[in-house]
């Protein structure tokens, strides 16, 4: 399926190939050409478990997720990798051990990505052009809503036709997607909506999110 945003500049095909990856039809792709880059960089070759967020940020922020040289307003990054990786982040009982801190995580962010990647996660966005400035709820959930059949396209392709559970982020991406994407035959596993963290309540973040994903990290 086609979005009618071409992937731009070079080869919309090499953006997905990696060895041993069989590369997704890009031309249903939005994204910018250096944002499928930095996502491809880290895809895992299977799929253990999605995450959803709601779309990426503006691109004069230059903080995408999976860009590496990130150093402010990365909350997301930050809060799933003190979610899943307390030890390497030097994080416990609510708070940064000696030695250790979101700048810390952050100068390592390429060791947290490739550990996420070598777990089989991977995150993905219900819309994938940035939201327009100052967009309401209902026009954010409206646009997600339009992209409903690009998205799960684009999970049936991530998949390769093995079970992969999905995680919706925010509330809007909840609402919007999660009984849509049941009805479609996939697995969902948050029962409720998980805030996003940047929203405030980083600490209930990491709690919805660690209870969540529990019966798939014990696998």
């Amino acid at each position: 399926m086609k979005s009618g945003i071409a992937v731009a500049g070079g080869s919309k095909r090499e953006v997905w190939q990696q060895k041993g990856i069989p590369a997704l039809d890009t031309d249903s792709l939005s994204y910018s050409r250096v944002y499928a880059d930095a996502m491809e960089r880290y895809r895992p070759s299977r799929i253990r478990l999605l995450f959803i967020a709601e779309a990426p940020p503006a691109y004069r922020f230059q903080r995408f997720f999976y860009f590496t040289d990130v150093r402010r307003m990365d909350t997301l990054f930050l809060e799933m990798m003190k979610t899943f990786y307390p030890v390497e982040a030097g994080y416990h009982g609510g708070q940064f051990l000696p030695g250790y801190s979101a700048a810390a995580i952050r100068n390592r962010k390429a060791e947290f990505l490739a550990r996420f990647k070598a777990d089989g996660f991977y995150l993905t966005d219900g819309h994938e052009l940035p939201m327009p400035e100052a967009a309401t709820s209902k026009t954010k959930a409206d646009l997600m809503r339009a992209s409903l059949s690009h998205l799960s396209e684009k999970i049936r392709q991530l998949s390769m036709n093995n079970p992969m559970p999905i995680v919706l982020i925010g509330k809007i991406t909840y609402k919007v997607c999660a009984a849509a994407l049941v009805e479609r035959g996939f697995l969902v596993l948050n029962k409720a909506a998980i805030d996003h963290p940047a929203r405030g309540g980083q600490r209930r973040f990491r709690d919805g999110l660690a209870q969540t994903v529990s019966a798939v990290s014990a696998q």
